[in-house]
């Protein structure tokens, strides 16, 4: 009995937590080239790197997810009866690191690209684990600091080579304003704002029949709907005409202008828009927020962000004004994977095939004296013969093969492969750095699907 419940063991596929993938080589290349352009724009405008650990103690990330993110942690108890908890975002440990940092430099400009984790529902774009790319701006209240955000975003984004996007913004004081001129308790605010921000996702209906459930009249929740409909000029006037009896609103579309007015100048012109069915769904947002959408993809939102200037006193530091943005590394890799696949060559640059086995300890100092001068190298591991060689080379797209063999040994000169090309070249072993170098830019293609 105990034998045959081992053998069924032995032989059952174990597979992974739904929410979760594995990436294979081909899609880490994609997934690496991604993060690497984002990096890289952050890293020009003047953002520096900082991490934090995965596990955060529970009362951190309760402090101010709000009740709908409580929902989403992965919550559990450790060995020592500590309650704790995975990282829903990438904003909140830096809101701790900060309220016990406070003498750090300001404005104190940082990224983080690492995992986090929600437990919601998996769909297309959305994963319960999964890589979101931050940067965020502490110690400044000035709209430049939003807009720095955002056009860095924009920059990454472009980067990586889209250009069919649309930035939608609004502001959490307007929205406040519009509750606060319809007579709605502040204590149900919150509640109205998670509604809306479905309203993408489930439509109008569903959002009206949420609003009314807490307690809001119909023709409140009529109202809102319309508010929600307005964008660009006509979302001005309409704060202008309808909320002027409001300072929250007021206060809110002017800071909404003034980010329209210094478009042009961050390199935004054109692409922002005031949206007011924008709502961002974290409770510690406090100013202007912000989402960049592709226009033709259909898959959402790509970034989002905003201004959140009283989340670091929460965790008992001073009062310090913040807001940062976030790409969504996932999404951004289901809309990019098809065209950057092609752009995403293979680490290794030469395969060193071994002629002969009795030849693998040259073949192995050949790839390390490669490897010494720079240059990506593997050799073959398996005894094969050539022909396998060249085949799983050509499998994995290396762009060279160099071959060691007796005659190549004795004159010192090797055959050297463009695989694409199928064109060979002699050269000995301290030209072959320049010789790859001059020659990598025309062969990087697609693996090919024929022998060798």
């Amino acid at each position: 009995m105990g034998r045959n419940l081992f053998s069924k063991a032995k032989k059952m596929k174990l597979g992974k937590p739904r929410g979760t993938r594995d990436f294979l080589p081909e899609d880490m290349r994609v997934r690496r080239k991604i993060m690497d352009t984002i990096r890289t724009v952050f890293e020009l405008h003047g953002f520096e790197e900082m991490d934090t650990p995965a596990l955060e103690l529970w009362e951190v990330l309760a402090t101010k997810g709000g009740e709908e993110v409580e929902k989403q942690i992965y919550k559990f108890q450790d060995k020592g009866g500590r309650w704790l908890g995975l990282r829903f975002d990438l904003t909140v440990p830096l809101a701790r690191v900060v309220s016990n940092t406070p003498d750090l430099p300001k404005p104190f400009k940082r990224y983080c690209i690492s995992k986090v984790w929600r437990y919601e529902e998996p769909q297309s774009g959305r994963f319960r684990e999964f890589v979101q790319a931050d940067i965020d701006i502490v110690g400044s209240q000035k709209i430049e600091a939003d807009m720095e955000c955002l056009s860095t975003a924009v920059d990454a984004l472009r980067a990586l080579g889209l250009e069919d996007f649309e930035v939608k913004i609004n502001n959490r004081k307007v929205l406040e304003g519009m509750v606060e001129v319809l007579g709605v308790e502040n204590s149900i605010a919150e509640g109205i704002f998670h509604a809306l921000d479905r309203l993408d996702k489930v439509g109008e209906t569903e959002v009206a029949r949420s609003i009314e459930g807490i307690g809001v009249g119909e023709e409140e929740v009529s109202r809102l709907l319309e508010f929600t409909r307005f964008k660009g000029d006509d979302a001005i006037a309409y704060v202008e005409k309808e909320l002027k009896s409001s300072r929250r609103a007021v206060e809110g579309i002017n800071e909404l202008k003034r980010m329209i007015e210094l478009s042009r100048t961050f390199g935004l012109d054109g692409t922002i828009v005031v949206d007011f069915s924008l709502v961002r769904g974290l409770d510690y947002y406090t100013g202007p927020v912000f989402e960049v959408k592709t226009k033709s993809r259909g898959i959402g939102s790509i970034a989002g962000g905003g201004r959140y200037d009283h989340l670091i006193e929460k965790f008992g530091g001073v009062p310090t004004p913040a807001t940062g943005i976030s790409l969504g590394v996932e999404r951004l890799f289901e809309v990019l994977s098809g065209e950057l696949r092609d752009r995403a060559a293979p680490a290794t640059k030469v395969f060193v095939a071994c002629i002969g086995d009795e030849n693998m300890p040259q073949a192995v100092g050949v790839c390390r004296e490669l490897i010494k001068r720079g240059i990506p190298s593997e050799t073959d591991l398996m005894g094969r013969k050539l022909g396998r060689q060249l085949e799983y080379a050509n499998s994995k797209g290396i762009p060279f093969v160099m071959m060691v063999g007796p005659e190549e040994l004795r004159t010192g000169a090797f055959k050297l492969r463009e695989m694409h090309r199928k064109i060979e070249h002699q050269v000995r072993l301290e030209d072959v750095p320049t010789l790859i170098r001059k020659l990598d830019g025309s062969t990087q293609q697609p693996p090919s699907q024929e022998g060798q």
